[in-house]
């Protein structure tokens, strides 16, 4: 395999496993008859087309992911959403690397979770507040992981697609974070706010004393 193909799969892979987790972790907890899906029925307007803009968005960066990776029509892309904008191999490898983490990240979240992972706002039975593990470091590791992912997979393809797609999930995803920290405010009171207070939104910078 040359370095230019294992490029060009990476990402492919990467993609695979960040599936493979979520499917298998979602597969168990719905054996233990959790409900892994939850439906937020209290969103507004904006929430629900913010949440349109982050699913829409993601289906579509998954897509171009398989696509470059494995030829597949990319006729509905406007043809200079294609172009290349980072094209070496110091990019690649960095790339490589954060798609990695990404991936590593997520699963590191999905374990420490238990039963508390939810896809969305789970009104009526969210579980316990998860504050161990990676949770330590960052109180979102798997939105932390998926910020990751999207940089890197713009670093290896280096398309003008991807930084856009990226952009527009970085703040889809943040708007997320700030609707999910209003709802476990609401829901775990003072013990949220103190958790708020040692660990940051994103990462955790250690204070010198």
């Amino acid at each position: 395999m040359t370095m230019n193909r294992f490029f060009e799969l990476f990402p492919l892979v990467t993609l695979i496993c960040l599936a493979c987790l979520g499917i298998a972790r979602g597969a168990m907890l719905y054996r233990r008859g959790i409900r892994v899906i939850a439906v937020d029925w209290e969103r507004t307007p904006v929430e629900m087309f913010c949440d349109l803009v982050l699913v829409t968005s993601l289906l579509a960066w998954a897509y171009h992911v398989i696509a470059y990776s494995w030829p597949l029509p990319k006729s509905f892309v406007i043809s200079s959403l294609g172009v290349k904008l980072i094209d070496n191999t110091a990019a690649k490898v960095v790339g490589s690397l954060l798609l990695t983490a990404g991936v590593v990240i997520y699963g590191m979240a999905l374990v420490v979770f238990g039963n508390s992972w939810r896809l969305g706002i789970d009104r009526e039975t969210p579980g316990g507040l998860v504050t161990t593990g990676i949770f330590e470091w960052t109180r979102n590791p798997i939105y932390l992981g998926f910020d990751l992912l999207f940089t890197g997979m713009f670093l290896v393809q280096g398309r003008l697609v991807f930084l856009l797609l990226a952009g527009i999930l970085f703040l889809m995803i943040h708007e997320t974070i700030c609707r999910e920290e209003r709802f476990l405010r609401g829901q775990y009171g003072e013990a949220y706010r103190d958790y708020c207070a040692r660990v940051g939104r994103y990462v955790t910078v250690p204070c010198k004393k």
